[in-house]
């Protein structure tokens, strides 16, 4: 019933079609896969490879991901920053505007070029400057279904998942906005879950209502992550935020969702305050914020922390990115003690040499991420978690137009492992092969980590059927692992095969089919995809 009723209240607010901006095409997230992830456009007419693609945070489009290889409706890429990623998330990329007829060949020669920053920055802006009562309402539906043939009919598993995501500005002109993404989840014949807990099966990651009191003043209710101090999670309850010139900043009361069900828990109560500073030059932006938190569980104090972040894009062709957070009490015998303690530090820096060279460098020893949904498979869950943590470096070149190689490696240092961990990555990508007119990419990951040495080996295939209508990818990887003191070993032989398509400019679907192959042993996975924007 929850689930129902939600629904029904945002699609009340779903009046009118999305309004297109000409300035910055978007796209979505279609399918993640291991590194990987696929963005889907109408056309990537105007993007190259290597050029970055932007994810929106605090009315700033923020550099996120890298193209690596693209067809005409798609790009392959990987993340910068460590970002994470969701399938249907928004993606946003610079296209230039075609040259308007209203000035003259004298005048448009005066104009300045402007470069990706000063325009992201200027459609940032522009956007910010618009009267905060106009209506801009855009949402997605979408249906799936994710099937494991691992043998026997009892070993099958047949996961179904419907999801609806809203975002509506300014709904009817007034000074009320939403924000949500909502899932629901379930097994086949198994039913008796859902009714035991309905919050096995529903997720509401966000579901927020926003009001404007001024074009500087806003409060947030409800369930949302708020950008300024994503490390935080989401958060049950208001959020009051003021911008004063280039400063802003805000207070937050409300709870942690469960850990266990994700469902709203009043017992873990949270409340804290942030205070930030953002500017802009010709280059790019500088954003930084500094929060204080303190999380409880009943009356007794969980955590007291201290949040900081900061994004640089300022010098030019240089982003960076750090955060850190610094517990300011333990627990001693059940009893809160005043410490600090460093618990979580991230460093990332991107630096473009020349359109062709670019270098990017990370240290990282957060705590590991969880995720409450997945496709991963085994041999991309070993590599993921191997290849996020500790000391990383990589570098993109991109010889001639069509070739681009890349190259990464990593290590790793716990005083709980026997040894370190150690990563190296090599990639190259020939993104338009002669006479059939397609993309191929080869990949080798070599690994040691704690408890065991592996390697990947794969090649990636891919073409427009119909351009623009029906593209597909063919994907093959070898797998060997050898597990470190002991004669145990994986040898897979993994395939893959995608076909994507657009129906028409609101129906997408796609279905992607995996096999799995070791001794003794073969599994299928098919995931589909049916989508429509609202």
């Amino acid at each position: 019933m929850v689930f129902y009723l939600t629904v029904i209240l945002q699609l009340v607010f779903i009046t009118v079609a999305a309004q297109e901006n000409q300035v910055i095409r978007e796209g979505e997230v279609s399918y993640i896969s291991g590194k990987n992830i696929y963005v889907k456009f109408k056309s990537t007419e105007g993007i190259e490879n290597g050029d970055s693609l932007f994810i929106k945070q605090n009315e700033l489009l923020v550099p996120a991901l890298v193209v690596q290889n693209h067809s005409s409706i798609s790009c392959v890429c990987i993340p910068l920053n460590d970002f994470q990623f969701q399938v249907s998330d928004t993606i946003f990329v610079p296209i230039k505007q075609p040259k308007t007829a209203t000035l003259s060949e004298t005048q448009k020669e005066e104009l300045p070029e402007k470069d990706v920053s000063e325009q992201l920055l200027t459609s940032a802006e522009n956007e910010k400057n618009k009267s905060i009562s106009q209506q801009d309402i855009s949402g997605r539906i979408s249906l799936s279904s994710y099937s494991n043939f691992s043998g026997p009919e009892s070993d099958n598993l047949h996961r179904f998942r419907y999801t609806l995501s809203v975002k509506a500005a300014n709904v009817r002109n007034s000074k009320m906005s939403l924000e949500s993404y909502i899932s629901f989840t379930h097994k086949l014949n198994q039913w008796d879950v859902v009714r035991e807990n309905l919050n096995n099966a529903l997720k509401l990651y966000n579901f927020a209502l926003k009001y404007d009191f001024n074009e500087t003043t806003s409060l947030w209710a409800g369930r949302k992550i708020n950008p300024n101090i994503a490390n935080v999670g989401a958060i049950d309850g208001f959020q009051f935020e003021k911008h004063w010139s280039n400063f802003f900043g805000g207070v937050v009361v409300g709870t942690r969702p469960d850990y266990m069900d994700y469902d709203y828990n009043f017992h873990l109560p949270e409340f804290g305050a942030y205070a930030g500073h953002s500017i802009k030059n010709q280059n790019g932006y500088l954003q930084s914020t500094l929060a204080f938190f303190e999380q409880r569980n009943h009356s007794k104090t969980d955590r007291r922390f201290i949040y900081f972040q900061h994004s640089n894009s300022v010098i030019k062709n240089l982003n960076v990115f750090s955060s850190f957070e610094l517990d300011l009490c333990k627990l001693e015998n059940g009893q809160p003690k005043n410490a600090i303690t460093l618990i979580s530090l991230y460093f990332s820096a991107r630096y473009s040499f020349t359109r062709r060279l670019s270098l990017f460098g990370s240290y990282d020893n957060r705590k590991n991420v969880v995720y409450y949904e997945t496709f991963r498979n085994y041999s991309e869950e070993i590599l993921q978690q191997a290849s996020r943590q500790g000391l990383r470096f990589r570098i993109n070149y991109r010889p001639v137009n069509k070739l681009i190689l890349g190259m990464s490696a990593g290590t790793r240092i716990r005083k709980d492992e026997s040894r370190a961990t150690k990563t190296f990555n090599g990639v190259a990508t020939y993104t338009s092969v002669p006479w059939i007119n397609a993309s191929l990419t080869a990949s080798a990951n070599l690994m040691q980590t704690a408890y065991l040495d592996g390697q990947i080996f794969g090649g990636r295939f891919s073409k427009d059927i119909i351009p623009g209508k029906l593209s597909s990818t063919m994907q093959y990887r070898h797998v060997d692992f050898s597990y470190f003191n002991s004669s145990s070993a994986i040898q897979q032989n993994i395939s893959e095969v995608d076909f994507t398509c657009y129906i028409n400019k609101k129906w997408y679907f796609s279905v992607n089919f995996e096999s799995t192959f070791q001794e003794k042993y073969n599994q299928n996975r098919m995931y589909l995809n049916l989508r429509r924007k609202l």
